[in-house]
């Protein structure tokens, strides 16, 4: 079991660092004229579609193998388990990727893909988002793995109730949106940055009402179960890092709206800053939709 442990951390690791080759490839590739299928310029598309595939599979068995490496929870343990639960898994990654799309790029306005076609986006949205969904949670449940198994033990609680709490944040930021677009009017365009954006803040304020539609991330917090939290930004700081900075040499995806200043390679600071809430809410809509989740990315390894 650890040998194989090893082996899926160490072909992880080739394929991640395999996908930062995309920063080396010449620059003729990425510039005009491009051949192109219905307006889809095909070279970089899949230069840079492929770098981001490698990354998340090699993320998803690095993260699996560090799990078995010391003994906590992964996502393939739960299939192993039930197999049905492929498709609740699936399903969740959906509605979670949804959830962030709608909220951050078609209202929020904060990255857009520069290189797509609308049509295209539709195409792969919802199976791209699986599999992104798939690879930030098995990078949280790696890093919440090691964390567990230093950690002090503590007792599960009972779940708080913090749904009331979630809806009223979720409903005033659907009032602000709905009062903001009304005002400038919206036009659907994930391909371009849109001159004006709602203010950041609207974001935020969505993400936390998501974040408290479960009461299970509030149950860890108030049990003083501080690994859940540890993870997330661990998790956070080595994916985003290794993720988004080769992504600044071709822009895969790019950004635009978000506050504050702007590296020399031309990300916004913020965009590292903001990363751990996209982990919350890709842990806070599988938990509400599908409750055993909850005790798998909540809880102690060692009680799930």
């Amino acid at each position: 079991m650890r040998r194989a442990a090893v082996w899926k951390i160490g072909i992880g690791a080739v394929l991640v660092a395999a996908s930062c080759l995309q920063v080396v490839v010449p620059g003729w590739v990425f510039a005009p004229p491009q051949q192109a299928i219905f307006g889809l310029p095909v070279a970089p598309v899949v230069v840079l579609g492929l770098s981001s595939a490698l990354f998340a599979v090699g993320v998803i068995l690095a993260g699996e193998g560090i799990c078995g490496a010391v003994g906590g929870a992964s996502l393939w343990d739960l299939v192993v388990r039930d197999p049905l639960m492929v498709l609740r898994l699936l399903g969740c990654g959906v509605a979670a990727g949804l959830v962030l799309e709608v909220v951050s790029q078609w209202l929020g306005r904060l990255w857009y893909y520069p290189w797509w076609t609308t049509w295209f986006y539709l195409l792969v949205l919802l199976p791209g988002f699986a599999l992104y969904w798939v690879f930030i949670v098995e990078s949280y449940l790696a890093a919440k793995a090691v964390l567990d198994a230093v950690a002090r033990r503590r007792p599960v609680l009972r779940t708080v109730r913090s749904w009331p709490v979630g809806v009223v944040a979720l409903g005033v930021f659907a009032v602000l949106s709905a009062g903001w677009y009304a005002r400038r009017g919206f036009m659907f365009d994930v391909t371009g940055p849109s001159p004006v954006a709602p203010p950041f803040g609207y974001t935020v304020l969505a993400f936390t009402g998501v974040a408290l539609l479960s009461g299970a991330l509030v149950s860890a917090a108030v049990g003083r179960y501080w690994v859940p939290f540890a993870a997330i930004v661990l998790a956070a700081l080595v994916v985003s890092v290794l993720f988004e900075v080769p992504n600044a040499v071709h822009w895969h995806w790019a950004y635009a709206h978000f506050p504050g200043p702007v590296l020399p390679d031309g990300l916004p600071a913020a965009v590292f800053v903001s990363w751990p809430m996209q982990y919350v809410v890709f842990l806070a809509v599988p938990s509400l939709l599908v409750p055993r989740l909850a005790a798998v990315f909540w809880q102690p390894s060692d009680r799930v």
